[in-house]
Formats: structure tokens, C-alpha cells, sequence
């Protein structure tokens, strides 16, 4: 896992290099400066993710207009960044960093709600402390950027150059989704599973987790595998060696690109009674798109849930949404609201110090009860948050059909 995460760094420094970026160079002083505060995004705009990064987009736009713009004493702009590679639409380490770094350099920056992926924060999380920003994330569940806990080595400390916590995200960690898995496992009467990754190591810890969490709750955990997926693969030795494991359910720690949706058919081929379960990352249209037959085997849990789920102020929202932006909005567009409202809040509860970026990070980490547009919640002192409720999707017909939630915030 450290040698990966060396290895994205490594990547982004190179590219930052290459383009004549490489240095400090952020801006350190406390207080952002210029007429207006800067709030950066920074998010996938094309590829596979390019329709949930749009809907985040929207729903943090759609919150500052809501504020007029403003909050407290200060007038705030918005500045959205594309972390893609032009060439196949993925996120790029380099364009990653070179985006945190246009942030930290800022010193009109007063937030940053970014990266989406786990993987993306890792890279840019270090480059946004350093400057003394505080970033905020709606997904980036990796259990190590917040806690030790089946973490990397160093970690959550790497991620703070500053040695003060600056990261909050939205979205459930890893601990809560593993909870929410094995609590599906529990409803489907699942007594023996295997545990597959896609080698990852901001994807293996889930897997770690759900393994414990299996265990404890006294459900067998046949295997774990981990394997590397490409598109176009075959899995036919891997989905028979599932098959004659006696294994009930299969989960699969992983995104939805690459060659997932190969695996599952091949799972789904060589055993179809298999109950095939899969985290939030891989609720993708590449992955729910191509599972073909698998697909009603199929059970995907992750925190957005139905619009019908939220409560009346989210309701208005993506009314409002759709009134905007000529297109109903989902659960990513609440998260990127919620987002942007989170930071507004925050600007707004340092009074006249809405400029000091240390004074915006203790507001914004400051815990405290809210009734927002996702439900009540709170964001912690160590940057996780409170929500911890899921929506469980079967795949039918090549679609999300809703199946049922999960709540563990009780």
C-alpha cells in the first residue's frame, strides 16, 4: 500500500516538474486575500464519472447562488477544476496535483472541496494542508486519511505536513461502509463469503474491514483474493475457484472500470446462485451498464440514496435543481449542496475572521448538529462525518432498482 501511494506521488510530483510547477510556491500566510474569497472543486468532468462530478458541480453552484453569493462579511467565488486525463477521461495524478497546486498558490483561496476518489485526495490532501486550506470532500472514503485504522504506514499523519487536521468529507469512511456491508450480509442470510479486491490499496482496506466485521458477526470468510482487472479479461479459473469454495455471496472491494464487470459475469456464469456484492465505488454506468444476466444477482450499497429518502429540504433542492439546470438531479448533487453549504457555514461562523483559513478549518471541524438537506448529521473533530445511511440497489434490466436501506446511524 505505502510503495502504490509512493508511487501516485511520485507521478504527480514528476508532472508538476515537467510542466515547470514544481516547488512549494503555495501561499502560508492565514488570511486569504483579495475582494472576493476563492472556493476551489476538483473533479473528474469527463469520463466514466464525468455525470456524478457534473451533478456535484451543480449542487455546489446551486448552493452559492442560493447564499447570493456571499457569506457573512465576505463575497465568495466559486472555481471549478477538471482532474481528468483529456485522453481516456480517468483522473490523472499529475492533473490532480497540478489542480491542488493552483489552489494553494491562490491567496484568495478560502476552501477546497475536492477529489471525489480516495485515491486523488491522497495527492492533492498534502498540497492543500501545506497551504493551511481546508478541503472538504463529498466521497474520498480511504480509511487513512482520517484514522490508523488498516491504514498505511505514516498515515493519517502524512497527509498533514501542517501537523493540524484541515480534512472533512461528506460521504461515509470505509469503517461504516464495511458495517453497512456485512449488516446486508446478515439480511440476505449470508453464512460463508469471499472477499475479492481489485488491488487497489485505497480499495484493499474496505475489504480488510468487511473481513473483520464478517467474522465478528459470525459469518465465514471462505477467501480473499485480490486480482488485477483489465477489460476484456478472463476470470473463468477465478469465478471456479469461487464456485467450489461453497461460498453464498461474493464482495468485491473495487471501482466498477477496468475488467469488473467481466469478473461478475464470469461469477455469475460458473455459480449462478452467488449473491454478488459490491462497494459504493463501483456504482458506475461502465460496471451497472454491462452486467448482462449477473445483474439481478447484484447488491450495491452506497449513501445515495432515492430522492423520495431525503427530507423536505432536499426535496426542494433538487426541485430547484431541476428548475436550474433543466435535468432532475440525485443524491451526488445533495453531497455537492451540502458541500458548498458546509463551507459557507463555516465563513460565516468565523465572523470577521471569514478570511483565516485556520479559523475557517476549526469552524468547519468544529462538531455540531445539523438538519441539512442529507439529514441530520454532524462532521467530527477528525473530519469523518455522522451520516451512515445506505441504500442497497439490485441491477435490473441494465438500471439501479432500489431494493432497500441500511441505516446505522442509530
Amino acid at each position: 500500500m505505502l510503495a502504490r501511494w509512493l508511487g501516485l506521488a511520485a507521478l504527480a510530483v514528476a508532472a508538476l516538474a515537467a510542466s515547470g510547477c514544481a516547488g512549494s510556491g503555495a501561499a502560508t500566510s492565514d488570511n486569504a486575500t483579495g475582494g472576493v474569497l476563492a472556493v476551489y472543486s476538483s473533479l473528474p468532468l469527463q469520463g466514466p464519472s464525468a455525470a456524478i462530478s457534473q451533478e456535484l458541480v451543480n449542487g455546489e453552484k446551486l448552493a452559492l447562488a442560493s447564499a447570493g453569493g456571499r457569506a457573512g462579511h465576505f463575497r465568495v467565488g466559486y472555481n471549478s477544476l477538471d482532474d481528468s486525463n483529456p485522453a481516456n477521461g480517468h483522473w490523472s495524478p499529475g492533473v490532480t496535483a497540478s489542480n491542488a497546486k493552483t489552489a494553494a498558490e491562490d491567496t484568495s483561496t478560502i476552501a477546497f472541496i475536492g477529489d471525489f476518489e480516495s485515491a486523488a485526495t491522497a495527492i492533492s490532501l498534502p498540497l492543500i494542508n501545506a497551504a493551511g486550506i481546508p478541503q472538504l470532500s463529498a466521497g474520498s472514503p480511504y480509511v487513512g486519511l482520517t484514522s490508523s485504522l488498516d491504514a498505511g504506514q505514516d498515515e493519517p499523519e502524512r497527509f498533514y505536513p501542517t501537523g493540524r487536521r484541515s480534512f472533512a468529507r461528506l460521504g461515509p469512511g470505509d469503517q461504516v461502509q464495511a458495517e453497512a456491508e456485512v449488516s446486508l450480509m446478515r439480511t440476505l442470510h449470508v453464512k460463508k463469503v469471499y472477499l475479492l479486491d481489485d488491488q487497489d490499496p485505497f480499495s484493499t482496506p474496505l475489504a480488510e474491514l468487511v473481513a473483520g466485521d464478517a467474522q465478528a458477526a459470525g459469518i465465514t470468510v471462505v477467501a480473499h483474493d485480490s486480482l488485477s482487472l483489465v477489460a476484456g479479461g478472463v476470470y473463468t479459473s477465478e469465478a471456479e475457484k469461487v464456485a467450489e469454495s461453497g461460498a453464498e455471496a461474493v464482495f468485491y472491494a473495487g471501482g466498477g472500470t477496468g475488467g469488473a464487470a467481466d469478473l461478475w459475469r464470469a461469477l455469475h456464469a460458473a455459480a449462478p446462485h452467488l449473491m454478488l456484492l459490491a462497494g459504493a465505488t463501483a456504482a458506475v454506468e461502465p460496471f451497472t451498464g454491462e452486467l448482462g444476466e449477473a445483474g439481478p444477482s447484484t447488491y450495491i450499497a452506497t449513501p445515495i440514496l432515492p430522492a423520495a429518502l431525503y427530507p423536505p429540504a432536499g426535496k426542494r433542492v433538487l426541485a430547484e435543481y431541476t428548475r436550474v439546470f433543466g435535468t432532475p438531479g440525485n443524491g451526488y448533487a445533495l453531497y455537492g449542496y451540502e458541500a458548498m453549504t458546509l463551507v459557507l457555514g463555516a465563513i460565516r461562523r468565523a465572523g470577521r475572521h471569514g478570511n483565516d483559513r485556520r479559523t475557517v478549518t476549526a469552524r468547519l471541524l468544529e462538531p455540531r448538529a445539523r438538519n441539512s438537506v442529507l439529514g441530520p448529521y454532524s462532521i467530527e473533530s477528525d473530519g469523518e462525518t455522522s451520516l451512515a445511511r445506505f441504500a442497497v440497489y439490485r441491477i435490473l434490466g441494465g438500471t439501479e432498482s432500489f431494493y432497500r436501506t441500511i441505516d446505522l446511524s442509530h
